[in-house]
């Protein structure tokens, strides 16, 4: 005898749902970051990139996605080094980095992603830190040659919880 009418949802109008209304998984909004900011170091203390972003959840269960891409330069193609995701001054996770133990110097790019959980609505920076482990030389980050820029991206989401 024919469909029967779609159930009305409290709140929603033709224009969309909000962000509470949203289904768990649902992406609510993106923050997008670059730099292309040469930065040295040749020690084991961790430095900041240059690369961060901020977001404001909409929600305390909100998750937030991160995922970054760092263009990377070793003086010396034996060293190693860690890369180090952070929210606001904590520390959520490290991961390392290296490259082929031949030649003198070598060029790679760092890609990672790492799903966190705030529980705020305030407004939230992430930043990523990197440091020098082992090896001679120092590691450069958006390293700058002549033939152009080095470009460190990161990107921000906001998934429904």
């Amino acid at each position: 005898s024919g469909l029967g009418a779609i159930p009305a949802i409290s709140g929603a109008n033709l224009t969309g749902f909000t962000d509470a209304q949203m289904p768990a998984g649902a992406v609510l909004q993106v923050i997008h970051a670059s730099t292309t900011t040469e930065v040295s170091s040749s020690s084991g203390t961790y430095i900041d990139t240059g690369l961060t972003a901020a977001i404001t959840p909409s929600a305390s269960s909100s998750k937030i996605l991160i995922i970054y891409s760092i263009q990377q330069f070793m003086t010396n193609a034996a060293g190693f080094g860690h890369l180090k995701i952070v929210r606001g001054s904590t520390d959520l996770v490290t991961h390392g980095f290296g490259n082929y133990a031949g030649g003198s110097t070598a060029m790679s790019v760092s890609s990672f992603q790492h799903q966190d959980s705030p529980s705020t609505t305030s407004a939230t920076t992430y930043k990523i830190q990197f440091n020098k482990q082992g090896g001679g030389g120092s590691v450069i980050s958006q390293y700058d040659d002549t033939n152009g820029e080095g470009v460190s991206t990161m990107i921000l989401m906001e998934i429904a919880g």
